[in-house]
């Protein structure tokens, strides 16, 4: 891509990171490039760690296709950003906070959407519309030992999430087992904060918990009523719908995929080495014609209604990939939303049509906003 001067720019703003070209999705990034260039916009890779605010210029990365290669390059801010940034650390996500915050008080720069915050914060909006009430699992902040104690009073089984966490990274299923003498013994089984598969039992709570303060550390969890989201052959499954706003501005479905989690995996999560399928055949398979057109039309509704009502109470979003449980009797649960979806989803299931859709989306809405913004 040669760059033009009359162009306007899009920034792909991404968590730099320590290798050779300093971020990943390179092959994503190179596919907008190209969807830019229909559209009249040149796209380029930044981290907004190398933005040099008194030049108000950046260090970025644009991708030559003639040599198929990234040449980092001086530029300008650009009019659009596309947050694709991911964090490791407070710190790392303290320095994003700071550079969005100046970028964002820039009259000139708009934002295709802002990301939203985490797990806690994003069922709060969610509780204030009624009819999403059925679909929300009971949830908490785990604060204490005493908090989870008395969760587990009443139930077998919870369900633990990091409230910031991708991809099923740190999740775990707490399994209590009951005695006659009244002394449960406890059963962990989830994957640590690397995404490394964990098993534990313990005799009594004491222990457990001490074992679990160990494990989290300061990070936020969450505690959930522990849904039994398997199919009928044992495995771990949930829908991810991705919905994304057009080059009209509105909201739109770009498709569904089942995602099944690896034998014995408690998540779905690709990440953890799951598979993906049609949802259509698979719900058939799994509950019969009848139940699985009804099941479609529920998770077409929430996909639909989801996203204009978190962004009324969020501020402008441009994607969301919203993940929906169906437990073993056929009920529909909102277990996730995210603003920074991947779409690893429609290649795996070799579905061209909505994975060239969910790379196009992007540019598509990048060009509306600016053309509104020019109007």
């Amino acid at each position: 891509m040669r760059l033009s001067a009359t162009r306007p720019l899009l920034g792909i703003m991404v968590t730099e990171q320590n290798r050779k070209l300093p971020f990943a999705s390179s092959d994503f990034y190179k596919h907008l490039t190209s969807y830019g260039d229909s559209e009249g916009l040149d796209v380029f890779v930044f981290s907004p760690n190398r933005i040099d605010w008194k030049q108000e210029m950046v260090r970025g990365y644009t991708y030559l296709s003639e040599t198929q290669e990234w040449v980092m390059r001086l530029l300008p801010l650009p009019s659009l950003i596309y947050d694709r940034c991911f964090f490791s650390t407070k710190d790392s996500y303290r320095q994003y906070r700071y550079h969005v915050g100046k970028l964002r008080a820039k009259p000139h720069i708009r934002f295709l959407g802002y990301g939203l915050s985490g797990k806690w914060e994003v069922g709060q909006i969610l509780q204030k519309d009624s009819a999403l009430h059925l679909y929300l699992p009971q949830t908490s902040m785990l604060t204490s030992g005493t908090g989870l104690r008395k969760w587990l009073r009443t139930r077998s089984d919870v369900f633990l999430k990091p409230q910031g966490g991708s991809q099923g990274r740190g999740a775990l299923h707490i399994h209590k087992i009951s005695t006659l003498d009244d002394n449960s013994s406890f059963h962990i089984k989830g994957r640590d904060a690397h995404n490394h598969p964990i098993e534990r039992d313990f005799k009594d709570f004491d222990s457990c918990w001490f074992w679990l303060r160990n494990l989290i550390g300061m990070r936020p969890y969450l505690i959930q009523e522990y849904l039994t989201l398997h199919s009928t052959e044992g495995m771990a499954y949930d829908v991810r719908s991705l919905v994304q706003k057009n080059g009209r501005g509105l909201w739109e479905s770009t498709g569904m995929a089942v995602r099944i989690g690896k034998p014995g995996s408690i998540t779905s999560n690709l990440h953890g080495g799951g598979t993906a399928e049609d949802v259509t055949s698979f719900l058939t398979k799994e509950f019969g014609d009848s139940k699985a057109h009804e099941l479609i039309a529920t998770l077409d509704m929430l996909s639909s209604r989801i996203p204009p009502f978190l962004e009324a109470h969020h501020g402008r979003l441009a994607e969301l990939g919203i993940d929906l449980g169906i437990d073993t009797c056929g009920r529909v649960w909102i277990l996730e939303v995210n603003s920074k979806p991947g779409r690893t989803i429609f290649a795996r299931m070799r579905n061209e049509k909505a994975r060239t859709k969910s790379i196009a989306n992007p540019i598509h809405y990048a060009g509306f906003l600016l053309h509104k913004k020019l109007s």
